[in-house]
């Protein structure tokens, strides 16, 4: 894959997965430009936005957005605003200035709400339970209308939960495993709610960016993708291998408190055959390899 010269902008650039992706692309030899609030560039500023957009990028990865299932019931509003209208605002921008760019949206398994059956593929109905997950079906539904409407250019990934080295990655609602490491390493207590028999599928990091880049490469368009390593472990399981792997930690296990009781979504295990089939996308790193690999390096 020859992306040497090519032009990207990402949204939301300073956070896990965005720094990552950046630091790739830019080992690659592409232009990447960051849009992020943390640089004082706001997704819902029309001329900071519309300014980005008149540079006619080979592809814009659109990653910003409010995150945290718990949080966004806490703000509603905040979050239809950033995950739904300022998408809604970008594909606008895009359509108008460079329309011929490719977006790349991130968006989330919790779509789907409590599965049905395991593991999920993208067939699977969707019923999110959250008003983050209704956020991300809304714009998820937003840009296949404009697909379909507008011919934009356009490839969704429903991600699973995503974890891996990072010097600066602190607890937040998708990186649960590097927040049990950091705390382990201090020798300090993980703290579980319930009994900690809720499996998830956890994605290292490299894995994801690797998944981003071959969308963005490809003609498929118009397409949703399950996107996480095929697999699932509990978090009981997690958290004690953590712990053996580092020599340090306890668990405690406390009562589910009630707010975030009330976005459980129970287990998840993602179907990947579809990105394997028309992407040629393939994990490499398993759980225990990303586990050392996080461990060694933040």
């Amino acid at each position: 894959m020859n992306l040497k010269g090519k032009k990207f902008l990402v949204t939301g650039g300073s956070g896990f997965i965005g720094s990552h992706l950046i630091e790739r692309l830019t080992e690659y030899g592409a232009y990447v430009e960051n849009f992020d609030l943390s640089q004082g560039r706001d997704i819902q500023d029309e001329k900071q936005l519309s300014q980005a957009i008149k540079k006619k990028s080979d592809a814009i990865f659109h990653l910003a957005g409010f995150s945290g299932s718990k949080e966004s019931n806490e703000n509603i509003e905040k979050s239809f605003k950033i995950n739904t209208l300022a998408t809604v605002n970008l594909i606008e921008h895009v359509l108008k200035y460079s329309p011929k760019t490719k977006i790349v949206l991130s968006s989330s398994r919790l779509e789907y709400g409590t599965p049905k059956y395991l593991p999920v593929d993208e067939k699977h109905p969707t019923n999110p339970i959250s008003a983050y997950g209704l956020s991300k079906l809304c714009a998820t539904q937003m840009v296949l209308i404009y697909y379909k409407t507008k011919s934009l250019n356009v490839t969704v990934f429903r991600t699973s939960n995503v974890y891996g080295s990072h010097p600066h990655a602190k607890f937040s609602g998708y990186n649960i495993v590097n927040h049990f490491i950091d705390l382990a390493k201090q020798n300090k207590t993980l703290t579980i709610f319930g009994e900690g028999d809720q499996k998830r599928d956890y994605l290292y990091i490299d894995d994801m960016i690797d998944a981003f880049i071959l969308s963005a490469d490809s003609k498929a368009n118009g397409k949703i993708y399950n996107l996480g390593l095929g697999s699932a472990i509990s978090l009981k399981e997690m958290a004690e291998l953590i712990i053996k792997t580092i020599g340090k930690g306890r668990i405690r296990y406390v009562r589910w408190p009630d707010n975030y009781k009330a976005v459980e979504t129970g287990d998840y295990v993602t179907d990947i055959s579809k990105i394997k089939r028309e992407l040629g996308f393939s994990p490499k790193i398993d759980f225990e390899t990303g586990i050392l690999r996080t461990i060694n390096n933040n």
